[in-house]
């Protein structure tokens, strides 16, 4: 096999207070002639600020300042803003006083801390009247994108009326809006009753619910009684939530005691449960003792329940410690684990240098599953437009249909990104079947816009039957963009069998910017 595909050419990759519907604050000068009825607020004379709520701010001799007037309040709140305290507030006011403090924070320069603070005081208001709270909610302009207000209301109500807080949100129609109040409510509820919060989104499928919702929730009953946490996680009908759910709850409990959730998961007595209860609990189980773990797993009969656990454990073993995780893979006798972790290998592998990644995989085995790590890494290089790395790791590539395959993507992937670039690189190109095979590819993107040209490319190919396999893909191409030019071609100068001409006939109806036919080596030189 000759490796022949160029790397030199670097050079040639380029690569609100408007419209507010609640009460609004008043003129400076008017704040003034009302400044001695917010002083009597403040010191309990209207008895609604009897008690005056104090800053967690401090003033410069180390003694703690006191709000004496509404804005002055909210004002303090925003030094070294505290939610709990913010909230504990919010609480000692009035309904009106409430919309003030809205008004007034609106008016304010936008911030996390006054958004923050503005959740809160809805929050407050959500647990007088509900009702009111998320009619305000809804017109107030600072939410109209966020959704963050509603959700603010809706969790508070959650906590004691979850169907209509659900009912609530689902009003609000499709949207992240929707989401961002969902997520709250879940969220709240799980707090206050997880068990029912589960069952309520297992009974309730048509209800968009993300796991992490209650996950919380969940974590929260896992610390006081992790084997009530792990039969509810695995009651989740739904298996990303379930497996979600699994994963971080066998982690809390394996770190408190080590043997229990294998245990636990092993007794399961629906297949699928105990599969991935022992995925989950194997995970756990490798993040102290990763070896065992995997050891453990290779003698599990079950294939299935075999590789997902093994996928899990040596997985989350290599996000830690790659090099370990890799000389561990290595020993490993049996093929078909090490299938599995391929595209585990190829993923996790993104975020490291291309030495880095070289180092690891000359540890490896020769074989299919190295083969498989190349095929994934090299597609991923491809499709970001690392032509260079990519180049590199296919020449460091045994001969195959996988590899054939992706030196024809990266050529026309290439001539996609960069036509230019990528026509000069081939030119430089030594003659090999690296070269006709990346061919194929550029001619493939160039058919789109130039089906002459690209034809032209593709008769100097030497090899018949690569070449015969482009000119297929050109003439699939061209009948998308003008069929009548196309079949004239196809039908005279083209030289098709009927064979073609219905393999063509069948990819013209296909949809897509890629190569519905990957041309076959014939003779490789």
């Amino acid at each position: 096999m000759i490796k022949n595909l160029v790397i030199s050419l670097v050079s040639l990759i380029v690569g609100a207070t408007a419209g507010y519907s609640l009460r609004t604050v008043k003129d400076p000068g008017d704040q003034k002639s009302d400044q001695s009825s917010d002083t009597a607020k403040a010191t309990g004379s209207s008895g609604t600020l009897r008690d005056s709520v104090k800053s967690t701010g401090a003033a410069e001799d180390g003694s703690v300042r006191t709000a004496s007037s509404l804005p002055d309040q909210m004002k303090d709140l925003l030094v070294d803003y505290d939610p709990r305290s913010a909230l504990k507030a919010a609480k000692k006011l009035s309904a009106e006083e409430l919309q003030s403090a809205l008004a007034l924070l609106a008016a304010m320069p936008k911030s996390a801390d006054r958004d923050s603070l503005r959740s809160q005081l809805y929050a407050a208001w959500a647990a007088a009247d509900p009702t009111t709270a998320w009619k305000a909610a809804l017109a107030d302009p600072l939410d109209k994108n966020s959704g963050v207000l509603l959700a603010a209301v809706a969790g508070v109500l959650a906590k004691t009326n979850p169907a209509a807080a659900i009912e609530l949100a689902m009003s609000l129609g499709m949207g992240g809006k929707r989401g961002i109040v969902m997520k709250n409510v879940f969220g709240e509820w799980a707090k206050v009753d997880v068990a029912a919060a589960i069952a309520y989104t297992n009974a309730h499928p048509e209800h968009p619910v993300e796991s992490y919702y209650l996950s919380h929730g969940l974590s929260k009953l896992a610390e006081k009684d992790p084997l009530k946490a792990a039969n509810m996680a695995i009651s989740f009908r739904d298996k990303s939530m379930r497996d979600y759910m699994l994963t971080i709850l066998m982690g809390t409990w394996g770190d408190r005691d080590p043997a229990a959730p294998l245990k636990w998961a092993q007794s399961q007595s629906n297949p699928q449960l105990r599969e991935a209860a022992i995925a989950a609990a194997v995970g756990a189980w490798a993040k102290s003792d990763p070896s065992a773990a995997l050891s453990y797993v290779q003698k599990i009969t079950d294939r299935e329940t075999r590789s997902n656990a093994f996928k899990k454990a040596w997985g989350d073993w290599f996000k830690n410690d790659p090099d370990a995780a890799t000389t561990y893979a290595a020993s490993i006798k049996d093929e078909n684990l090490l299938e599995d972790i391929s595209f585990q290998f190829g993923y996790n592998t993104e975020g490291l240098s291309p030495k880095e990644r070289a180092t690891l995989l000359a540890r490896l085995p020769e074989g299919k599953t190295k083969e498989g790590i190349y095929r994934t890494i090299t597609d991923n290089q491809i499709r970001k437009g690392q032509f260079n790395e990519a180049l590199a790791m296919l020449n460091a590539m045994p001969d195959s249909r996988d590899r054939d395959r992706n030196v024809a993507q990266l050529g026309q992937t290439w001539a996609k990104t960069d036509m230019a670039a990528a026509t000069a690189w081939l030119k430089l190109q030594p003659d090999s079947t690296d070269r006709d095979l990346a061919m194929t590819g550029y001619a493939s993107a160039l058919a789109r816009t130039d089906p002459i040209a690209a034809i032209n490319w593709v008769k100097s190919i030497p090899d018949a039957k690569l070449r015969q396999g482009a000119l297929v893909n050109i003439a699939s191409s061209w009948s998308r963009s003008d069929p009548t030019k196309a079949a004239a071609w196809i039908n005279g100068a083209g030289g098709f069998s009927a064979s073609e001409k219905r393999t063509i006939e069948s990819y013209k109806s296909l949809s897509g910017d890629y190569m519905f036919n990957i041309p076959t080596v014939g003779t490789r030189r």
